[in-house]
């Protein structure tokens, strides 16, 4: 990638402005060799590039200027790098995720709930044929977003490794992004559809907006108070906004890769936020 290229260095800047709010070492023992920003910058980096450990430290040798950028005074070996991913907790990139709106200067949230599905690499086709039947099978992480429909950040994520309804999600989903800022409106597709759905955003104090399933059943025969109201009309303009989360779930795919490297699902889990974190921190270069 062109060293010129003012989106790509501005990509780092913002890394760091993300991650100065994390601790520069995780006790006063460590080495002291790299801090956890910096590890932290290099893995989210690994997933913008799209590249393996010993391709991202080959890549950044030819770059004295990222190096300076990040502050690195010599680059860390892959095993410095891995140990740091195993390391660093899940709860802090959930955090880490949520602070990107910071750095949009929203104050009040427009939000978009939806669902896709990531392959685990599990080896090539003719690799699976040979193991038989039950290695054909791809295995697949469920990955639910919520997106600020605005700006296309991606506010909160649950990962799933087995399959289960869309509105087992919904609820933590809408809880981390009420303790971001306020919300003004969520707006989900019919797979969302039920009254606790609806029940659960009016406590938090959403708008809710999810199109009602069963059109041919008259609304004194639909079951729930939100439900009816749905059936008897709803902002068809605020609705449509619900379809930039799956723009914002086909960048993800195109643009990061639509496959999870990592075997253990601890890593699987920690492989899609870094992921999360270098689609925000892409977005953001381009607001």
């Amino acid at each position: 990638m062109n060293l010129n290229d003012f989106s790509y260095i501005k990509f780092i800047e913002l890394a760091w402005q993300l991650v100065i709010a994390i601790p520069a070492y995780s006790n006063k023992y460590s080495r002291k060799d790299f801090t956890q920003q910096q590890l932290l910058i290099l893995l989210i980096l690994k997933q913008k590039l799209r590249v393996s450990y010993e391709m991202l430290l080959a890549d950044l040798m030819t770059r004295p200027i990222i190096q300076q950028l990040i502050g690195l005074k010599r680059l860390p070996v892959t095993s410095t790098l891995k140990m740091f991913a195993r390391r660093i907790k899940s709860v802090v990139l959930h955090h880490l995720l949520g602070d990107c709106t910071l750095l949009t200067g929203k104050q009040k949230l427009k939000v978009a709930i939806d669902a896709t599905g990531f392959h685990v690499e599990d080896g090539s086709y003719h690799y699976r044929k040979r193991l038989g039947k039950q290695a054909k099978v791809r295995k697949n992480v469920k990955l639910s977003i919520a997106v600020e429909t605005d700006k296309q950040i991606v506010l909160a994520a649950r990962v799933r490794k087995s399959k289960a309804h869309d509105t087992k999600d919904l609820k933590p989903l809408l809880i981390k992004t009420a303790h971001i800022k306020p919300c003004a409106i969520v707006v989900l597709d019919k797979g969302y559809d039920a009254e606790a759905s609806h029940e659960i955003a009016h406590d938090l104090g959403m708008e809710c907006i999810i199109p009602p399933r069963y059109a041919d059943v008259p609304i004194h025969r639909t079951k729930g108070f939100y439900r009816k109201q749905m059936k008897r009309g709803y902002s068809k303009k605020k609705y449509h906004q619900r379809s930039k989360v799956e723009t914002v779930n086909s960048v993800l795919k195109r643009v990061f890769g639509a496959i999870v490297h990592a075997r253990k699902w601890c890593m699987q889990v920690k492989e899609m936020l870094f992921k999360l974190l270098a689609y925000n921190l892409y977005r953001l270069t381009r607001i």
